[in-house]
């Protein structure tokens, strides 16, 4: 009996070793399939000219410069764009667009949620403003805009970002008030707290994770938002977004400055992500452990 359980011991210590080293190459193949677009973007923008358009092409460069980045980000020889322009109005946009759609979605969340304001349609009415793409809403907004003097402007662009990502805002924001009591909040006007303070004091600082989470989805989506940006803007607001297509000429495409170009508007991403993972984790998360 006791060989029986030794061996049975030894057979489920090997499957799980098999299942272990299996998950590891697993997570291994995905991480490379994922990492590679940007690490081939990365090394693009590090090597020369002739470095780029050589065959077969290579995997560590040769040879590295940063003349791209620089060429990029201020302009240089022959190039009349520089990102620099770019990152400045997409940093006014997204900053002020996810500010507002913070503010305004945190509100509507908890009127929705702790006054049932509209019943049970008002939210699956805000919700479903998210179902249909964003292209139906160009020429609308494109006529409405020339009317209003908006057009191609900072504060018809953070408009039309806030329109786009107040649904989102409101639907992720519902979801963390509900994990919430309103036994707290009712403790505090006890104490003396107005509905708002109370509001602010207690229930915002329990949902800080979720704040973050929403705000960095609504960040992402103006910062690499690309068809209104396009459509609404000609001249005096150009995102960044905007910028990367205008590396290249009748004669010739600046794979270089087209690659270190696309590495700034990456960076936001994965610099928001890591400053902000504990918030991130504790966002995502915050759902499962209160349920």
């Amino acid at each position: 009996m006791e060989e029986r359980r030794n061996s049975r011991n030894v057979m489920k210590k090997r499957r799980r070793r098999i299942l272990s080293s299996l998950k590891a190459v697993f997570v291994i193949l995905f991480l490379g399939w994922t990492a590679f677009p940007l690490y081939w973007l990365v090394i693009t923008a590090l090597k020369p000219d002739t470095e780029i358009v050589t065959y077969p092409p290579t995997l560590i460069p040769l040879h590295i410069t940063l003349i791209h980045f620089s060429n990029s980000m201020w302009g240089g020889p022959g190039i009349s764009n520089a990102a620099i322009q770019g990152i400045k109005a997409s940093v006014i946009v997204a900053g002020s667009s996810t500010v507002l759609s913070l503010i305004i979605g945190l509100f509507a969340a908890f009127s929705i949620v702790r006054f049932r304001t509209g019943g049970g349609n008002l939210s699956f009415w805000i919700i479903s403003q998210r179902f249909l793409p964003a292209i139906i809403f160009i020429t609308p907004l494109f006529l409405i805009y020339k009317t209003l003097g908006l057009f191609d402007s900072y504060q018809g662009l953070i408009l039309a970002y806030f329109l786009f990502n107040i649904p989102f805002a409101v639907l992720i924001l519902m979801g963390f008030l509900q994990q919430t009591t309103v036994e707290m909040e009712e403790s505090a006007m006890v104490d003396g707290c107005s509905r708002l303070g109370a509001f602010l004091r207690i229930t915002v600082q329990l949902i800080i994770p979720g704040l973050v989470v929403t705000g960095l989805f609504c960040f992402l989506f103006a910062w690499n938002e690309y068809l209104m940006a396009y459509s609404l803007d000609a001249v005096h607001v150009v995102t960044l977004a905007m910028i990367i297509p205008r590396f290249r000429s009748a004669h010739d495409v600046l794979y270089g400055e087209i690659s270190a170009c696309a590495v700034y508007s990456v960076l936001p991403a994965v610099v928001l992500a890591l400053a902000l993972q504990r918030y991130i984790v504790r966002g995502l998360t915050f759902g499962t452990l209160k349920g």
